[in-house]
């Protein structure tokens, strides 16, 4: 792969400065959002276009101008280059032009799930919804027209994301970091990359090192790491279960009969359900449903004295007409409408408020509902959902909602985290997020990565996990996992034991272990189908043998910022792992090739240059392509002979 020359400084790499040169672009602009159900489509109308030409260095300051309007970019040295914005002019929009090989590679811009590499890609800087009703009717059309076609992706153009950052690093081992709050994209292109943002951002950073280990590290330097998960987590699987008291005691005996090593229960109806033609939805009135959870203190200490936690649900907001949507509505705590009204969203098939997290008295009420509703009840943990539903003309209690939209997640997750340290929990209980911008990562345990559908598809299915992990690690993430067999049931796709039993696999070798039974629970397999609950039981005593080696790596990102998930180009620096989105390395010394196609008992592995001894049949192999078998409980896992686990990998069997 062609290389930048190192005797270059970064700025040279990327500006390759030239007298007369054209690398910035300003305008005046006015965008248009139309969103539905979280999902938006964006218009920008900019005049008075002007491009701004080199115009030479003085000191730190690189001056560009065509004569009449100038700019500057001031440069500062530490650790890493921070650039700053200085345009003379009340322009809001600029374009900046960055020099880029042919077969430089990029990653990141937050969470991907089709594209791990980036070049030739354009990728909005928005936090969306990623799935939509018109992308699911279309693939069920396309499907009963054509059979399953689980290697369809679309256009890269149609895909949005929960989990957008204006973060990229560079194959040529360098990281791109803007503090900016608007919409921004980013266009990958051949021979440079150009960079178009809807308001002047505030400041550039550019990191450059020379491995991706110390990138990383130096990366979260300027991001920050997220909050260290508790250590209970590493006792076992944290199983999804609805339904009530009865239900939750009878799964859990069950459970635990086939020796099922079990962390936690998660009940996101902990507030009550809803029956939609969506499926079994919560009811969003964050107060305890007496009537399914008769009891619950009962239930909770049932669960402790059996070592187990119990875990719940909340996200941004509240069911029409519900008692907590009432008052917060009376005391004027909810997201308006031009007209003054509360601004009703619907997600699936009911309407909703919005808590507006801008203004410090809703903000302190919702963090009270969580410090009572959810900590005081015993909880030890929840999934704080949802956070890219604040739509651009909503009237909130301070700022532009457009300028507010890509920060909202962020909001969302300090108001958990507040909730936490305020309770002196911080190291018992945790929460995990699905939105996230830049500052999320400072506030949430951990990211997962939405809901993907119950398949093997590579747009939303299990292969898509691993693209959109590997991603967010590029972005900074260190901690991310998955539903184990999906969430999004419709139509024809129900979750079978094939996929189950596979995401499970995959699912042993991440930092939570947790499972999810989907909008259309009766619908799909779960934990406790009688044809997976052994093999579940198998991976939760993989994932609780894993432990030392899992607190470890999670220490490693802790203390220095690399992620437990990591591209195998992390540690292996050869051109054929640079475009890999398939495997994954789990720390340092394990290599995981998940099976990514239904119904399917082997692989192809790609391993690199070392000496390596599969997991499971501890067969040994050496770098290069191998076909390997893979039934059920023997996933294509490898760890490397040199590695001081070596005596723990040595002595995991099958059970």
């Amino acid at each position: 792969m062609e290389k930048f020359n190192t005797g270059d400084s970064i700025i040279d790499k990327l500006f390759d400065f030239k007298l007369g040169e054209t690398y910035i672009e300003l305008g005046e602009g006015k965008a248009t959002y139309h969103m539905k159900r979280g999902t938006f489509r964006t218009n920008d109308r900019i005049k008075n276009k002007t491009k701004l030409f080199f115009a030479g260095l003085y000191e730190n300051k690189y001056h560009f101008t065509n004569g009449v309007t100038n700019a500057y970019l001031f440069v500062s040295y530490d650790e890493y280059v921070e650039i700053k914005f200085i345009v003379e002019v009340n322009y809001n929009r600029l374009t900046l032009n960055l020099r880029s090989f042919d077969q430089e590679k990029f990653y990141g811009c937050g969470e991907q799930y089709v594209s791990f590499n980036l070049k030739g890609k354009k990728v909005n800087i928005w936090v969306s919804e990623h799935h939509s009703l018109k992308k699911l009717l279309s693939k069920f059309i396309r499907e009963k027209l054509c059979g399953r076609t689980p290697n369809h992706i679309g256009n890269f153009k149609h895909h949005q994301t929960y989990y957008a950052q204006p973060t990229f690093m560079s194959s040529q081992k360098y990281f791109i970091h803007f503090d900016t709050k608007s919409f921004a994209t980013f266009e990958f292109r051949k021979n440079h990359t150009a960079l178009h943002f809807r308001e002047i951002p505030k400041t550039m950073i550019i990191g450059y090192k020379d491995n991706f280990l110390d990138l990383s590290t130096l990366l979260s330097k300027v991001l920050g790491k997220q909050p260290t998960l508790p250590s209970w987590t590493e006792k076992g699987a944290i199983l999804a279960i609805q339904g009530g008291t009865d239900v939750i005691k009878e799964k859990v005996i069950s459970a635990l009969n086939h020796d099922v090593k079990v962390s936690a229960v998660w009940s996101q109806d902990w507030s009550g359900h809803l029956i939609t033609s969506f499926g079994y939805q919560v009811h969003w009135n964050w107060i305890v449903d007496q009537k399914t959870y008769r009891d619950i203190k009962e239930l909770i200490s049932w669960l402790y004295d059996r070592d187990i936690r119990f875990m719940g649900y909340i996200n941004t907001f509240l069911k029409e007409n519900a008692p907590l949507y009432l008052e917060a509505k009376e005391k004027g705590f909810l997201v308006l409408n031009h007209a003054h009204q509360p601004y009703l969203i619907k997600s699936t098939t009911f309407k909703a408020g919005i808590v507006d997290l801008t203004n410090p008295l809703a903000y302190q009420w919702y963090k009270e509902i969580i410090k009572k509703h959810m900590i005081g009840l015993g909880m030890s943990g929840w999934m704080a959902d949802f956070g890219e539903y604040l739509p651009t003309d909503a009237v909130i209690y301070e700022g532009d909602a457009e300028l507010v939209h890509n920060i909202w997640p962020t909001l969302w997750a300090k108001c958990n985290h507040d909730a936490l340290m305020e309770s002196n929990k911080k190291d018992d209980i945790f929460f995990f997020s699905r939105a996230g911008y830049t500052d999320t990562i400072k506030y949430t345990n951990s990211m997962w990565s939405g809901d993907q559908h119950v398949d093997f598809s590579k747009a939303y299915g299990l292969p898509s996990v691993i693209t959109s992990t590997l991603s967010m690690a590029a972005t900074g993430i260190g901690i991310a996992h998955s539903d184990i067999g999906g969430y999004t049931t419709l139509l024809h796709m129900k979750r079978n034991v094939d996929l189950m039993k596979r995401w499970t696999e995959m699912n042993a070798f991440s930092p939570l272990f947790r499972c999810h039974e989907g909008n259309k629970p009766n619908m799909n397999v779960q934990f406790d189908h009688k044809d997976v609950i052994d093999h579940f039981s198998r991976m939760s005593k993989i994932f609780t043998s894993l432990s030392p080696y899992i607190s470890d790596i999670k220490n490693e990102y802790y203390e220095h910022g690399t992620p437990v998930i990591r591209p195998i180009f992390y540690h292996y620096d050869e051109d054929i792992f640079f475009d890999i989105n398939d495997c994954y390395m789990f720390g340092p010394d394990l290599l995981i090739a998940p099976i990514i196609k239904s119904n399917s008992m082997q692989r192809t592995v790609n391993l690199p240059d070392d000496h390596w001894i599969h997991l499971f049949t501890k067969k040994h192999f050496r770098g290069g392509s191998h076909l390997i078998e893979v039934p059920y409980g023997q996933p294509a896992v490898f760890y490397r002979e040199s590695s001081c686990y070596h005596q723990l990998f040595d002595s995991i069997n099958i059970i």
